[in-house]
C-alpha cells in the first residue's frame, strides 16, 4: 500500500540543497528550533512551507525516506515565532517556565496596589518578547501567591 499524504515527488538520489531527516533535525537544532522526535517532521515541514521529496529506498524493508529542502532564514524566523507562542512545543514550554518565573518576580517586587494583572502581563511580554495575557497572570498568582492577591490593584 502506498502512503503519500502530501503527494510528494519521488527521486532516485538526494538533490543539492536537501537534507535527510537526521541532518534536517541537526540543522533545526543549530538554529534553536528544538526537535526531539522525527516522526512528525513531514507535518512540521508541510505546515511551515518547506519542500519535501521522497527518495527511492534501497531494499524492501522500511518506509520510503523523506528529504527536506533547507529552509530559508525567513522560514526559520517564522518557525521560531510560532513555537515561542505555542505551549506544546519544547521551546514554548521553556518560555512558559520563564513567563511564570517573571510573573512571580514582578509581583513580589511590586508595592501594594501598584500592579494589576494587565500591567504584569504587559511587563512580562515586553521583557521576554513573547505574548502574555492577564489570564496566565491570574492562574499563576492564584496557584502560587493566593494569600497575597489583595496586593493587586483592582481595575474597575
Amino acid at each position: 500500500m502506498k502512503n503519500n499524504p502530501y503527494n510528494l515527488k519521488q527521486v532516485d538520489k538526494i538533490p543539492a540543497g536537501y537534507l535527510d531527516a537526521d541532518k534536517f533535525v541537526n540543522f533545526l537544532n543549530k538554529h534553536k528550533i528544538i526537535i526531539k522526535r522525527k516522526d512528525n517532521l513531514p507535518r512540521l515541514a508541510h505546515n511551515n512551507g518547506i519542500s519535501m521529496l521522497l527518495v527511492t529506498r534501497i531494499g524492501r524493508a522500511g518506509s520510503v525516506p523523506t528529504i527536506y529542502k533547507i529552509p530559508t532564514s525567513s522560514q526559520i524566523k517564522a518557525m521560531l515565532d510560532g513555537m515561542k507562542n505555542n505551549n506544546n512545543s519544547l521551546l514554548g514550554r521553556e518560555i512558559l517556565k520563564n513567563k511564570k518565573a517573571k510573573i512571580l518576580e514582578i509581583f513580589d517586587k511590586a508595592a501594594d496596589q501598584e500592579e494589576s494583572r494587565t500591567s504584569i502581563a504587559e511587563k512580562v511580554a515586553n521583557n521576554l518578547g513573547v505574548n502574555c495575557n492577564r489570564k496566565l497572570v491570574r492562574s499563576v498568582l492564584e496557584s502560587k501567591r493566593s494569600s497575597k492577591l489583595e496586593k493587586l490593584k483592582k481595575i474597575s
